[in-house]
C-alpha cells in the first residue's frame, strides 16, 4: 500500500510539476526545481511510511571548508528533532539536506511548495554558506 501511494505521489507530482518521466524520479533519478537539484528516496523495507527529500545544496567553499562545515553542525544543531532537517555531506562531497516526511501526509502540492522553498535557501546558501563574510586582516 506505502509503495502504491510513493508511486502514485511521483506521478502525480510529476504532473504537477511538469516534469516528464516520473519513472526516472522512482529510480532515484534527480529533479531539478527552480534550478537546485532533488532526490526523492522511498524504502519500503526500513521506513515503509516515511519519504526523505534531499535537495543538493551544492559544494562548500574550499577555502572555508571548516567553517562551512561548522556552520552546518550548528544549525543541524539548532534544528534538530526526529523528523527535522539535516545538513550532510554527499558522496560527491556535496552538501545536501534530508528532509524526512509522514508519506500519508505529503501530497503533490506540498512537495512542490517543499521544493521550492528548499531551492531558495539552498540558493542563499550557495551565496554566503552561512558564513559571515571574511574580514581583512591588517
Amino acid at each position: 500500500m506505502s509503495r502504491q501511494r510513493f508511486i502514485n505521489l511521483a506521478k502525480d507530482f510529476c504532473t504537477l510539476a511538469r516534469l516528464e518521466q516520473h519513472e526516472l524520479l522512482l529510480q532515484g533519478y534527480a529533479v531539478e526545481v527552480e534550478g537546485i537539484d532533488f532526490h526523492l528516496e522511498y524504502d519500503e523495507d526500513t521506513a515503509p511510511d516515511h519519504l526523505m527529500v534531499y535537495c543538493d545544496f551544492g559544494e562548500a567553499p574550499a577555502e572555508r571548508l571548516a567553517e562551512a562545515y561548522a556552520a552546518l553542525l550548528e544549525a543541524n544543531m539548532v534544528i534538530y528533532s526526529q523528523l527535522a532537517p539535516t545538513f550532510m555531506l554527499a558522496p560527491d562531497r556535496r552538501v545536501a539536506l534530508g528532509y524526512r516526511y509522514e508519506l500519508a501526509a505529503m501530497a503533490p502540492p506540498l512537495l512542490l511548495g517543499l521544493m521550492v522553498n528548499l531551492a531558495q535557501q539552498a540558493q542563499q546558501w550557495r551565496i554566503d554558506h552561512f558564513l559571515a563574510p571574511e574580514t581583512a586582516t591588517p
